[in-house]
């Protein structure tokens, strides 16, 4: 049996794990990828999962024709038979099956982790409560055009196992990272973490927000004295967390640079470090609009100037990078109706960003799994902007008795139901904009299915 005494112990990584028993809880894409990533390594592999949908059908058979075992429909007592036990994010902490393997001693840990111990890049490590997709893909693109091979991976596209075993020391992984992934980890120590900013989410999974972000610092509880945190200094709930760090630490922030670290100075981004001030650009020759990209560009350019990336890099980079999809991203204009994509807003303040950056009137498609976030929080900031509520999905009812009285809120069941009714209620002028606040489990398996869906329904 396999425990964290011995993972610290190792002296070399990858680790041999040949002929140890591991079980992966959880079948979907970070499962999958840690099978198929330990089975390589020479490891027994069983791949457990309590559902038995049609997709995870699919991902079964592919498992046994590589020689994995597989159980669905739940799990059986063949998980506690392992050396150690990856558990998939999506899997909660405290179920039977992983109580019982705690207190049998039995070594849990994350997808995250586990990609670490095969991983040979240096790896950039992002999270926070929002902006960790845009930054991580800007990084990748900067990294691209710099010539770097840099893989963009973790919570974000492709699981962060997928590309472990291909990569080199040259090589760059910039990894999405969840505070589910963080959960578990060991050894787990990226070179750069790079932390975007707090604000309330997940409060369905954790006992208070205080834990929420206690568990979001772990993403540099590990570094060492020659590896660097970079934090927004301008978020309170996250600067009183980073007084003390193991390793180096600088700041972004829409205010003068702190030294070392980048700001604004009459609105020209500064790098500050011991010697000199970089002037890289006016923020009006940005790509990417609003005031929540701004502080994505600041992070973006300090991570690549401290890997030393030349300044024309960065500068062609924050010109050029054209965003995301899913992350307010505009489908179509038709008929003076401007239908815009958000899916990737999961949480209240997401959605307060995006309604922020709205100069139409607008028709709010809100809902989905409610994730414990304070939706009375828009009433205050974005109550002028809002034309119209459409409330779906099983978070629906908590919006519409949340938003009632103070803002015009209908509540129906489906998203299509709810782009039915914009298209009925949107005039030439409006925007509706799909931004839930909320997960998307209870009609779609992620916030990117969700947003395909929108986006072929308004455009078909």
């Amino acid at each position: 049996m396999l425990r964290s005494e011995d993972v610290y112990n190792w002296d070399r990584l990858p680790p041999d794990l040949k002929g140890m028993k591991a079980s992966v809880l959880g079948m979907a894409r970070s499962g999958m990828a840690a099978a198929q990533l330990l089975n390589e390594s020479g490891c027994h592999v069983l791949v457990s999962d309590s559902a038995d949908s049609a997709s995870l059908k699919e991902n079964a058979a592919v498992l046994e024709n590589l020689g994995v075992d597989v159980e669905l429909s739940g799990h059986s007592d063949r998980v506690l038979q392992s050396d150690f036990i990856v558990r998939s994010p999506g899997i909660p902490r405290d179920i039977p099956i992983l109580y019982e393997a705690r207190r049998r001693g039995i070594l849990i840990v994350s997808e995250l982790e586990v990609a670490f111990w095969f991983n040979r890049a240096s790896v950039i490590a992002v999270t926070g409560s929002n902006g960790k997709t845009t930054t991580v893909e800007w990084l990748g693109d900067l990294f691209n055009r710099a010539g770097k091979k840099a893989f963009v991976c973790g919570n974000v596209g492709r699981s962060f196992s997928s590309i472990a075993a291909i990569t080199a020391p040259d090589d760059i992984a910039v990894v999405e990272v969840s505070s589910f992934q963080l959960e578990d980890i060991v050894l787990f120590n990226p070179h750069i973490a790079l932390i975007t900013n707090f604000s309330p989410d997940h409060l369905d999974r954790y006992q208070s927000y205080e834990e929420y972000k206690r568990t979001k610092c772990r993403i540099f509880a590990n570094q060492h004295a020659d590896d660097l945190l970079i934090y927004n200094r301008n978020d309170d709930d996250l600067a009183t967390y980073v007084t003390k760090v193991p390793g180096r630490k600088s700041s972004f922030g829409l205010d003068e640079p702190e030294t070392p670290g980048i700001g604004l100075k009459d609105e020209d981004v500064i790098i500050s470090d011991a010697s000199r001030q970089i002037n890289l650009l006016n923020r009006k020759n940005l790509s990417l609009p609003g005031r929540h990209n701004l502080e994505n560009a600041l992070a973006v350019a300090y991570a690549a100037w401290s890997l030393g990336i030349a300044k024309e890099i960065i500068v062609e980079s924050l010109k050029i990078f054209p965003g995301v999809p899913h992350r307010l991203e505009k489908v179509v204009e038709r008929d003076g109706v401007l239908w815009i994509n958000d899916s990737k807003a999961t949480n209240v303040a997401s959605g307060k960003v995006a309604l922020e950056s709205m100069h139409r009137p607008v028709i709010l498609l809100a809902g989905g799994r409610d994730k414990g976030g304070a939706f009375s929080d828009i009433i205050d900031t974005s109550a002028d902007k809002i034309k119209q509520v459409i409330a779906f999905g099983e978070a629906g009812g908590t919006i519409e008795s949340a938003w009632n009285g103070h803002l015009p809120v209908m509540r129906v069941d489906s998203l299509a139901e709810a782009i039915t009714k914009a298209d009925d209620i949107a005039e030439s002028g409006d925007v509706v904009l799909l931004s839930p606040m909320c997960a998307s489990f209870d009609e779609f398996e992620n916030y990117e299915q969700r947003g395909d869906y929108f986006r072929n329904r308004v455009i078909e």
